[in-house]
């Protein structure tokens, strides 16, 4: 009986000789793979702040952008341009402006006022139809699954 616990720790001892063997003889495929990981993991960190930069840029043209800014742009716009053509005739009116300075930078006044009244008029009417759609599309059932055939237009 002692000789078998011999024998069976003398297979022990070489089984775990053999097993740290291999096991010594993957670290350098370990150690790879840790480099590896770090290299990846540093990636990864250099996206994720590239990503969250360009998100805060976005958010931030986003609100400077939008459509309402634009209205409010274009209505400041408009408002200095008619003030422009007030001050233009209070000048003609005083004699402070010649007739023909008068006629050329009234008329190309009127002209930028008409022009950005225009877009304006535009825009909100691109913004009411998108209103209107975007209600429409809230209260229509038209294309979702399961909605009466007599629901659609």
């Amino acid at each position: 009986q002692f000789q078998s616990l011999q024998l069976e720790r003398e297979t022990c001892l070489a089984s775990n000789c053999t097993q740290a063997k291999v096991n010594l003889s993957l670290r350098p495929r370990l150690e790879d793979g840790k480099a590896s990981l770090a290299i990846k993991y540093q990636e990864l960190q250099e996206i994720r702040e590239a990503c969250w930069d360009k998100q805060q840029r976005l958010e931030a043209y986003l609100e400077k952008w939008n459509p309402q800014s634009a209205l409010s742009q274009l209505q400041a716009k408009l408002d200095a341009s008619e003030a422009e053509s007030e001050e233009q005739i209070k000048q003609f009116l005083t004699q402070d402006l010649p007739l023909e300075s008068f006629l050329e930078s009234f008329c190309q006044s009127r002209t930028r006022s008409h022009i950005c009244r225009t877009q304006l008029e535009k825009l909100q009417e691109l913004l009411q139809k998108d209103r209107v759609q975007k209600e429409q599309v809230g209260r229509d059932p038209v294309g979702c699954p399961g909605a009466p055939a007599s629901m659609a237009p």
